[in-house]
């Protein structure tokens, strides 16, 4: 790389340019910052690595970059496989940059900024023609280093490549290249003060103080992120948390009848089935699943106890209490403040019926949440499908008759055609036991895609009707 460097663009050595940008390059290689996420560090050594190579080619720019980077190396103490490595990767980056600098018609350095009587003789169409250029070289700089980093790291950690890349360099990807920009600032400032006289050359080295303060921004930049990342963390945990809350008060209801143990796992299971056969989105299906998993919650408060032990039929003044339950299932849902919007209203109305004659409400058609319609079909075909004290579980065909008999009055005519035409809804009907015995598990997010649905709860709305895959028409 260095061969191929030295014979594309090798300008006169400037031991002085060589030297302060290496000492300059030191400071900043040293004081890096360990932030980043896998364990990377964070330097703006990349600064004065794209300087030298504006100011000396890609050749010395290769050879300073890859001296800073050894003198902090063994700073570090690192291993000597790591110290290879990461010498070669930057003399590598740097000379791969500045050889296609070179080809593109870069200048060492930009003639843009020599001194006044030069400089100003360069037109403009010029002068962003060669910043175009640097910016190109300076993609490639970054392009080449990330990949070497990740692709180390990635084989150290048995992660994809392209997922550690993500991770670690994606995010601060184009401040980088924006960082950049201060190269150009810092090739000016050296070559504005080389060409004067005795300790004005050292006016250079005050390059420093500004390069430590974007080294300071850099470093709160990542220690952001990982703050960041240690709240998404505690949200997921809060989510695992709240989920097992709620398994536990469903189990604590279903206790207290035994002839409907798992009702509400086998609910949610099929209003799953329904609302995926239906086509509603991964997010859709989430939200009718957790209303379904929730959607009797109510029923904890201790006025339904007697009244889910009863064997007998209920009074006129029982029914009555028992149908208050979806409206104290959606209070108690609305608890939850991830639950608040379309989980809440499609647990309160569940009980509503097509032809507005449900509860509590009594709303009817398309008012009804689209989850609710769902549920309400799924929690019959339970009912049904379960042994009662009055009645053995009913077959398939019964189940399907008096699905198609209510079609257009307790039920969404448009969902029973669905399900009864659906293979895998049919199959759960015939078979229960078919629903898995485990709760569904939360789909885990970061903060800023929940603060999006709360603010913007899902509204699932009728999807094109899908041909069920038994129906020869």
């Amino acid at each position: 790389m260095l061969a191929a460097t030295y014979a594309t663009a090798r300008p006169a050595t400037d031991w002085w340019a060589l030297i302060s940008f290496l000492a300059v390059g030191c400071v900043l290689e040293v004081s890096r910052t360990h932030n980043k996420a896998g364990g990377l560090k964070g330097s703006l050594g990349f600064i004065l690595n794209l300087a030298v190579g504006l100011i000396l080619g890609g050749f010395w720019g290769a050879i300073a970059a890859g001296a800073a980077k050894a003198i902090a190396e063994a700073y570090d103490r690192n291993p000597p496989l790591k110290f290879a490595f990461n010498v070669a990767e930057r003399v590598l980056s740097v000379g791969l940059a500045f050889s296609v600098y070179h080809l593109l018609g870069g200048t060492n350095p930009p003639t843009f900024l020599m001194t006044h009587e030069i400089a100003g003789s360069v037109s403009l169409n010029h002068a962003l023609f060669q910043i175009l250029v640097f910016l190109t070289a300076a993609i490639v700089y970054f392009t080449v280093n990330s990949l070497a980093v990740n692709s180390a790291v990635a084989l150290a950690s048995g992660r994809p490549v392209l997922s550690t890349w993500r991770s670690n360099t994606i995010w601060v990807f184009g401040y980088d290249i924006a960082a950049s920009m201060l190269s150009l600032v810092v090739a000016w400032v050296f070559v504005r003060t080389n060409h004067g006289d005795g300790l004005q050359r050292l006016s250079f080295l005050g390059v420093i103080l500004p390069l430590l303060f974007a080294r300071h921004i850099y470093g709160q930049l990542n220690r952001l992120k990982d703050l960041f990342g240690e709240l998404d963390a505690a949200y997921e945990q809060l989510e695992l948390n709240v989920r097992e809350q709620l398994a536990m008060m469903v189990k604590a209801i279903e206790a207290r009848d035994p002839y409907t143990s798992g009702h509400s796992r086998r609910v949610c299971g099929l209003s799953r089935a329904i609302a995926m056969d239906f086509g509603l989105t991964p997010e859709q299906v989430e939200e009718i699943e957790n209303a379904a998993l929730l959607h009797d919650v109510g029923k904890i408060h201790a006025e339904f106890a007697p009244l889910l032990s009863k064997e007998g039929k209920l009074t006129e003044e029982e029914w009555a209490v028992m149908k208050t339950h979806s409206a104290k299932s959606a209070e108690l849902v609305s608890l939850f403040s991830r639950f608040q919007g379309y989980v809440v209203a499609c647990v309160r109305h569940h009980h509503e019926r097509w032809d507005g004659r449900g509860y509590p409400d009594g709303i009817a058609g398309e008012a009804i949440p689209l989850g609710a319609r769902i549920i309400t079909i799924a929690d019959t075909v339970d009912a049904m499908t379960t042994n009662r004290p009055y009645r053995g579980a009913l077959s398939v065909d019964v189940v399907l008759a008096e699905l198609n008999k209510c079609k257009g009055g307790q039920f969404d005519a448009n969902l029973i055609e669905l399900a009864v035409n659906s293979v895998t809804v049919r199959r759960l009907i015939a078979d229960p036991s078919l629903i898995p015995e485990y709760l569904p598990s939360p789909k885990i997010r970061d903060r800023a895609t929940a603060a999006r649905r709360k603010a913007n709860p899902v509204r699932p709305t009728f999807a094109p009707f899908r041909r069920a895959a038994n129906d020869p028409s």
